[in-house]
């Protein structure tokens, strides 16, 4: 029986994978399982666990032993504040992310946000400023612009992410994204963490339309015989189209 392709969560319709396919040719080490992916009391939840599943990239056989949950959103998105509230998963070498890329070309690519466990089971990453010790998690904002065929730039990093004692895995948090046609603001919990307003970056973003993708990925370095079974839990998704946003 054919696998159903889509779900419908929080008003929208959403594909079970990525909108090009089920895996990446340039990361193969985890797939797009739609099994990885259940709607709980209302909340979307995404995994991460054991999953064969073989493919033929670049008329070789591969087997990925890792299964992912991962939706994209059918909508095609302009301006407006986009925001998830979610609790990010548990275990090692995670890489849970919230994040857009346009509809006609990658890039631009918007990163609301990318976290890693790394080798421990949560986010939680030593600063490099003392004063910053308190809640500094491994959470970042991230994008993507330039021309694919000339190599694409991308710029790291935020303002802060402190959430101060609430801990990103055990708490839902709020992560959103303002995106108008002269800037980008990232917000963690309702804290402004970032703006990008760099005309020479911001001109890759304008006049298009973007994908929405929430994922539970998993990072480089994963034990592919023994990964992660984690729960990537979120509440909710909202936009509000510019016109319509009042700050």
């Amino acid at each position: 029986m054919a696998v159903k392709e889509t779900i419908s969560w929080c008003g929208y319709t959403w594909l079970n994978r990525e909108r090009w396919g089920r895996i990446h040719p340039d990361s193969p080490r985890a797939w797009n399982d739609p099994n990885m992916i259940e709607i709980r009391d209302g909340m979307l939840v995404l995994k991460t666990g054991k999953s064969p599943m073989s493919f033929v990239l670049d008329g070789k056989k591969v087997t990925t032993q890792v299964g992912m949950g991962l939706v994209s959103n059918q909508k095609k998105f302009g301006y407006g504040y986009f925001e998830i509230e979610c609790k990010l998963p548990t275990g090692k070498q995670l890489w849970p992310a919230f994040w857009m890329w346009s509809f006609d070309s990658w890039p631009p690519e918007i990163d609301v946000f990318e976290a890693y466990t790394r080798k421990t089971k949560g986010y939680f990453k030593i600063p490099s400023k003392f004063w910053r010790f308190l809640g500094f998690w491994d959470v970042k904002t991230n994008i993507h612009y330039g021309h694919e065929k000339d190599n694409t730039k991308g710029s790291t990093g935020a303002l802060s992410h402190w959430f101060g004692f609430k801990n990103p895995r055990k708490h839902f948090m709020k992560y959103g994204c303002l995106w108008t046609e002269d800037k980008i603001d990232i917000f963690y919990n309702g804290r402004k963490v970032r703006t990008i307003d760099d005309p020479e970056v911001i001109k890759y973003f304008k006049g298009t339309t973007m994908n929405v993708i929430i994922n539970s990925h998993v990072d480089y370095g994963i034990d592919e015989d023994n990964p992660t079974k984690s729960e990537f839990i979120i509440k909710s998704f909202n936009y509000t189209p510019l016109h319509k946003y009042n700050g």
